[in-house]
């Protein structure tokens, strides 16, 4: 059992360094706000109110960060998370995530909207208490992981907690694809569900499903089809994984293809054409068997 000792040697710090960081919290984060662009035109997209939107990260500093770094570390990778999660786990990328959906036909698309602000402290709380951590200890964690009674975005641990937070949704869709032998993953917020065969009649159970638990759908992101399907941004076909024509388009207009900038892209294009080349049963394989 997890108790104030033992949680203390974990994360490094004193217990009057715990006590100052539990108090004092909020000094520990500043607001970075970036624009939410309409990927086909470019320009800021504008909320129901006529305000620009914004995607607002707040980055944890200095101690507050080393001591989550080693939450992350020390508690959080301990506990596995299910097959189906992607996004936010070591070895665990978005091409992975979308060699698991090839050889199928029909694919349901949706994402979830504010999924890090809408997840709440008394949430993340009774996630670590779930997980058999005391009640004490769990408010400790829930204070030093959140923020604004809210899970931010952009810490070291807030991927992984959103994961385990959203456990509990995750298990029912796998429990209802299991039936109708769906493949279903996540990458963060996006969900996505896929086969072989025509589920479209379920739809509807997996939107109502999702919400019921507390999450909130995008409903100008959530789509049904067959016709060059995309997960995660990668183009998934019977024979394998692809990148948009654009993307190709990008690296033959690099001057100099030495720079990081170029080099990262080249190398993104050319894993996805690895990854595309193995059998995707090795890959299921190996992802099911191994821990996260």
């Amino acid at each position: 059992m997890l108790d104030i000792p033992k949680l203390l040697r974990l994360l490094g710090i004193s217990q009057s360094e715990l006590m100052h960081l539990t108090e004092n919290v909020d000094k520990y984060y500043y607001l970075k706000s970036n624009p939410k662009l309409n990927k086909k035109t470019g320009e800021q997209l504008i909320d129901k109110n006529g305000k620009p939107r914004t995607r607002d990260l707040y980055p944890s500093i200095n101690l507050l960060k080393i001591v989550q770094q080693r939450i992350y570390k020390n508690i959080l990778k301990s506990i596995k998370l299910p097959a189906y999660a992607f996004g936010g786990i070591a070895k665990r990328d978005n091409i992975l995530n979308a060699k698991m959906h090839q050889g199928n036909k029909f694919f349901f698309n949706t994402d979830l909207r504010n999924f890090y602000p809408g997840i709440r402290n008394t949430q993340v709380f009774e996630m670590f208490v779930s997980r058999n951590i005391s009640p004490t200890i769990a408010r400790i964690l829930t204070k030093l992981t959140t923020y604004k009674g809210m899970l931010p975005q952009g810490t070291p641990t807030s991927p992984y907690i959103a994961n385990l937070v959203f456990v509990k949704a995750g298990s029912a869709l796998q429990a209802l694809c299991k039936v109708h032998k769906l493949t279903l993953t996540t990458f963060v917020d996006d969900i996505t569900i896929s086969s072989k065969t025509d589920f479209q009649f379920l739809v509807n159970d997996f939107i109502e499903l999702i919400q019921s638990k507390g999450f909130k759908i995008s409903h100008d992101k959530t789509f049904y089809n067959t016709y060059k399907p995309k997960v995660t941004n990668i183009i998934v076909k019977n024979n394998g994984l692809y990148l948009a024509e654009s993307y190709k388009k990008k690296i033959d207009e690099f001057d100099d293809k030495s720079t990081p900038k170029a080099k990262g892209t080249i190398n993104y294009y050319e894993r996805v054409r690895k990854i595309s080349k193995i059998k995707s049963a090795k890959i299921k394989q190996g992802i099911t068997t191994k821990k996260t």
